[in-house]
């Protein structure tokens, strides 16, 4: 039996797929409410704003494509096994969405401070596993977590010249 999804969630996806497809300027609730089939009420009833509605979605977009994918690789107890499960988690996040936001953050505070708050939670995290295999070597994992997430974020910004799936594929070479 399907799980029905939260009328929230609902709002989120769809904004997700609004910031995936059309960028920010799309996002506008009238854009939400024809792409739903769900009403203006229905929206406000969620959310205060459109601001309120950014803030709720970026936090979502944070918890999908960030959090639970550090949850999943926390269950792992084998360093090996961790970097493995990361990699598989993180190629199956649409690197055009993560490029959306990272550009929608060089123009918006709001999303810039989330940005940054992501991008020091994954390196944060990164770093956690490499201080593990690297018997206490801190600074030589620090290096190595900025260096891998710094090529990450690169080669995402040149997805323009791969297909999604070719641009998996290099990023899995690039780190295993």
């Amino acid at each position: 039996m399907l799980k029905k999804r939260p009328p929230k969630d609902i709002w989120l996806d769809e904004g997700l797929k609004i910031l995936e497809d059309h960028g920010p300027s799309a996002l506008t609730i009238d854009n939400l409410i024809k792409r739903t089939g769900k009403t203006k009420g229905s929206f406000y009833h969620h959310f205060k704003n459109r601001n309120e509605y950014v803030e709720a979605l970026l936090n979502y977009f944070e918890m999908k494509g960030t959090i639970q994918i550090l949850h999943e690789v926390d269950k792992e107890s084998e360093q090996a096994a961790r970097i493995r499960t990361l990699t598989r988690l993180v190629f199956q996040n649409s690197s055009k969405l993560e490029l959306v936001i990272r550009s929608w953050s060089l123009y918006e505070p709001v999303v810039k401070k989330f940005q940054d708050r992501i991008d020091q939670k994954r390196l944060d995290h990164l770093n956690s596993i490499y201080v593990k295999s690297n018997a206490g070597a801190a600074s030589q994992a620090k290096m190595t977590a900025l260096k891998n997430y710094a090529i990450y974020i690169g080669l995402q910004q040149l997805k323009h010249l791969y297909s999604e799936k070719k641009l998996k594929e290099l990023i899995k070479g690039v780190f295993t």
